[in-house]
């Protein structure tokens, strides 16, 4: 008969291996793809590495599509303004949620959750034509403003979650000291709550980075985003370079990957712990 617990340790580790390997191909076959001649990206039987190292796909990229390059900037102003803006509205909610106990703060977080659940595209559609009559399409702007708004309920959410784990008593004694409400804020909360700002910034700043709906919806040429450019490459009327197509996308991943590198020890602190000990 089959023992559930004594083969407990060994079923896990086979699923953990199945959801490790599960995330990982995809990225690994256009990772691989990236560097085969086209010919060989599509053949078959299917090479899982490429025969030759052909570098000339990412070479070819900007060479034939010189604006992938101002995508790239577009994405990363939009990321990082999100990210700034997200960061400076959301901490200071998120701190008047934890310690205000008022019936008001209680409802108004249930609206908060509220209007999370709205899916995006039922907002942004009616906004274009507004948008569009003020001019205001094709502007970095915009798109920083609808990222923020999106991404303010559930990172205040996440953030205040973080605030409630920093015991009072620390706040208490400043105050004893003579410490405001700013000075507590500024030099009390504000650098115990570095995990979950960095948690909180790659949050919104993957989801600015990666997003494809707004872009598509709310910009063409000047403000246009990496996601919107690569879609437009495998769109292309004059046929698909799938070599610039997979170049692109390694490009377009590696940024988040990179910064994730270097802040992950925050990160793990700022979804783990949630408190101070």
């Amino acid at each position: 008969m089959f023992n559930y617990y004594k083969h407990e340790k060994y079923i896990f580790s086979i699923l953990l291996v199945s959801v490790v390997i599960w995330s990982i191909f995809p990225i690994y076959m256009v990772l691989t793809s990236s560097f085969k001649v086209p010919v060989e990206i599509f053949g078959y039987p299917p090479t899982f590495f490429p025969n030759n190292l052909y570098i000339y796909n990412f070479i070819n990229l900007f060479n034939e599509t010189p604006q992938f390059l101002k995508s790239l900037i577009n994405s990363g102003i939009i990321s990082f303004f999100t990210m700034l803006l997200t960061v400076i509205v959301c901490l200071p909610a998120a701190y008047t949620f934890s310690r205000n106990k008022s019936s008001f703060v209680k409802k108004s977080a249930i609206f908060i959750i509220a209007i999370r659940m709205f899916p995006p595209l039922i907002i942004s559609v009616p906004l274009y034509p507004v948008l569009n009559k003020l001019n205001l399409t094709d502007k970095h702007i915009v798109l920083i403003l609808l990222y923020t708004t999106f991404e303010i309920t559930i990172i205040t959410l996440i953030m205040k979650s973080f605030i409630d784990s920093i015991p009072i008593e620390i706040e208490e004694a400043a105050r004893l000291d003579g410490a405001n409400i700013s000075a507590i804020f500024l030099y009390i909360i504000l650098p115990l709550s570095r995990p979950i700002i960095v948690t909180a910034t790659i949050l919104v700043g993957s989801y600015a980075w990666n997003d494809f709906q707004f872009g598509f919806l709310f910009t063409s040429s000047e403000a246009r985003t990496t996601p919107v450019l690569i879609a437009e490459m495998v769109g292309s009327l004059t046929g698909v370079q799938w070599g610039n197509v997979f170049a692109a996308c390694v490009i377009q991943f590696l940024p988040p990957l990179v910064f994730l590198w270097f802040i992950q020890k925050y990160l793990i602190y700022g979804l783990t712990s949630g408190s101070i000990r």
